[in-house]
């Protein structure tokens, strides 16, 4: 097998997946590329969170991440409230309307997940877990500061 296979179907399987998901986030009112959907999900999995806490669980850079909470908050979706814990920073919460839309968003993942796992035995969905993970951690190593490799 050629080295490049594996990149290249990862590609595919990335295109692929923003056309299954993109059509039904939009059809949500929300914004795919800055994260919305993820945002949501991950607020009504974990509960109010901080902004950063947010940002890590959802792999999004802290600028991106306040420029999006600003959008999302106009829009309704979420609200800051004062974090009982630290007076410097606020916990990021879903309104009613922004519940309703990550239980949908959540619907939607779940769908994509059995589309996924279709024709997906359990044990090949194992080690192909496994390869990725391994995949991830050497691409990770790999962004490591030059002195500590």
């Amino acid at each position: 097998m050629e080295k490049e296979m594996i990149r290249s179907l990862l590609r595919e399987q990335e295109i692929a997946r923003k056309k299954y998901l993109r059509p039904q986030f939009l059809e949500l009112g929300l914004t795919v590329g800055q994260g919305q959907p993820s945002i949501l999900s991950s607020l009504l999995a974990y509960g109010p969170q901080t902004q950063k806490k947010l940002s890590d669980r959802c792999h999004i850079d802290v600028t991106t991440m306040s420029r999006t909470l600003d959008r999302m908050e106009a829009a309704g979706l979420l609200a800051r409230e004062e974090n009982p814990s630290c007076r410097r920073s606020y916990l990021i919460c879903l309104t009613p309307l922004g519940g309703e839309k990550a239980r949908r968003v959540r619907e939607i993942f779940r769908r994509y997940d059995e589309l996924m796992m279709k024709q997906v035995t359990e044990e090949e969905a194992e080690v192909f877990c496994g390869v990725l993970r391994r995949i991830i951690d050497a691409l990770s190593e790999s962004q490591e500061p030059e002195e500590n490799q």
